[in-house]
């Protein structure tokens, strides 16, 4: 890629799933779009770490270990999805969404896909070394 890509959009965050066979995420928007992340992501608000996909599951001295879907889904209740961009160098994928959140999912393989998301018509692909399918 040469430009990061780059789309602009004004979507209701629906819900979000985890299917724990896979170790896959699937975040919901409105307008049919959805982004799903088969490796490493994080959420930030405040550009602060608030969660992580490796934290699912995990107690952290807590009462009870963390559920993501859970504590996912009150942060992004009523929040708007505003802009979905890849960055040109890596291929890594970053949902804008309101109050000053964001969702990053990197690539995290030289082989692997880490990501889909739709938007429009089309499907994107994260692939493996930075690089991005369009379907």
């Amino acid at each position: 890629m040469t430009n990061d890509l780059t789309f602009k959009t004004n979507s209701i965050f629906e819900s979000v799933t985890y299917e724990k066979d896979t170790a896959s995420w699937h975040f919901y928007f409105s307008d049919k779009i959805y982004a799903s992340s088969f490796g490493f992501w994080r959420l930030l608000k405040a550009n602060k770490i608030v969660f992580t996909s490796f934290d699912n599951g995990h107690q952290f001295g807590l009462p009870q270990p963390l559920d993501l879907v859970e504590n996912i889904t009150k942060q992004l209740t009523a929040k708007k999805l505003t802009e979905i961009r890849v960055n040109k160098d890596t291929a890594d994928l970053t949902l804008v969404i309101s109050d000053d959140i964001k969702i990053q999912i990197f690539i995290a393989s030289s082989g692997y896909e880490a990501y889909d998301f739709s938007f429009g018509d089309n499907r994107y692909i994260g692939l493996g070394s930075g690089d991005i399918e369009i379907c």
